[in-house]
């Protein structure tokens, strides 16, 4: 029996170009942001942004989408430049690598989880160009654990967006969601 064409993406290995990193806006949860305040020691508004409709592409129903006084926006990492606020520039490496965010963990592999837990079909984004090799070894368990964290700390993130959103009263800001979620 021939083995389905995903299973290649199994040999993915990262050439640490970077690419990932330029000309993208990395949307991040709550529990993201405790994890890189907890780990850099930074305060929130030194790396997040709240990106608008105008600036991310993005369904219109989108549960991530915060609803502000005069506008909707995205929660995500500030960019320096062409590039993610942690990517040192000189190295392409991330600053924050063991704290960063889960969606950063998986990409650039779209992985399709079946309704047993398993995975059944793995593609490439193509968001950014990638000059992938395929020497490597990515476990199939592995790629499930980081599907269902990032689906865990979504779906927690998305009832706290409907809150927000909910809410009456109080300033519609940045800095007042921040606090509506801990920080």
């Amino acid at each position: 029996m021939t083995a389905p064409d995903w299973r290649r993406f199994l040999t993915f290995r990262c050439t640490g170009c970077g690419n990932c990193c330029r000309n993208t806006i990395v949307c991040i949860t709550d529990a993201d942001l405790r994890r890189i305040v907890a780990g850099t020691g930074k305060s929130p508004s030194a790396f997040v942004r709240f990106y608008t409709r105008d600036e991310v592409s993005m369904s219109k129903n989108d549960p991530l989408w915060i609803k502000f006084a005069t506008r909707k926006a995205v929660m995500g990492l500030r960019g320096r430049a062409d590039h993610c606020i942690f990517l040192e520039n000189a190295t392409n490496r991330c600053t924050i690598y063991e704290h960063r965010p889960v969606t950063c963990r998986d990409h650039p592999l779209d992985v399709k989880i079946s309704p047993t837990g398993a995975v059944e079909g793995i593609a490439l984004s193509r968001l950014v160009q990638c000059p992938h090799e395929w020497d490597g070894n990515i476990k199939r368990k592995e790629l499930r654990a980081i599907q269902r964290l990032n689906e865990r700390q979504e779906e927690s993130y998305v009832i706290k967006i409907k809150e927000w959103n909910k809410k009456s009263g109080g300033p519609r800001t940045g800095p007042a969601f921040l606090r509506f979620l801990g920080f």
